[in-house]
């Protein structure tokens, strides 16, 4: 018997960048401390490859912790809207794994989420995000649309 494996391939990519990002605004829901529940929301301006300006939005939610080994779980949901913001967006979603002790994810850190979707030019955009933490503080968000 033989198995095949069929590998994604992305249509195109749009890269985004920015700057290390600011404090959340958290919200500390269920039990006092780091605990499920936990939600952390911010908004800040990236840039993308083309040289396009985008506003990015995220809600993090913590939704598991492995307390013996520092870890959470958290779900995200997040929007790169480009251009004013109002036509062209891009929604991704999906878990990623974090370092209790941090806001983020650990430099050098790679995480894989889902594009469910999007509006105006990336109307049912579908494919996958790597966002990547790079060793300078700096983001580096790899869509890859189908």
């Amino acid at each position: 018997m033989t198995f095949f494996a069929s590998q994604a391939i992305a249509e195109s990519t749009i890269v985004v960048t920015h700057p290390a990002i600011p404090a959340p605004t958290f919200l500390d829901l269920g039990k006092t401390g780091q605990s499920i529940g936990d939600i952390r929301i911010w908004h800040f301006p990236a840039k993308a490859d083309n040289g396009g300006d985008l506003m990015t939005d995220w809600i993090m939610t913590t939704t598991g912790i492995v307390e013996n080994k520092k870890i959470e779980y958290r779900i995200m949901n997040a929007v790169f809207s480009f251009g004013d913001g109002t036509k062209d967006q891009i929604t991704i979603q999906g878990i990623g794994q974090y370092s209790s002790l941090k806001e983020a994810l650990d430099e050098s850190a790679v995480t894989r989420r889902a594009i469910t979707g999007g509006t105006g030019k990336f109307a049912n955009s579908i494919g996958w995000v790597e966002t990547m933490h790079l060793k300078d503080g700096s983001w580096k968000h790899t869509l890859y649309l189908k």
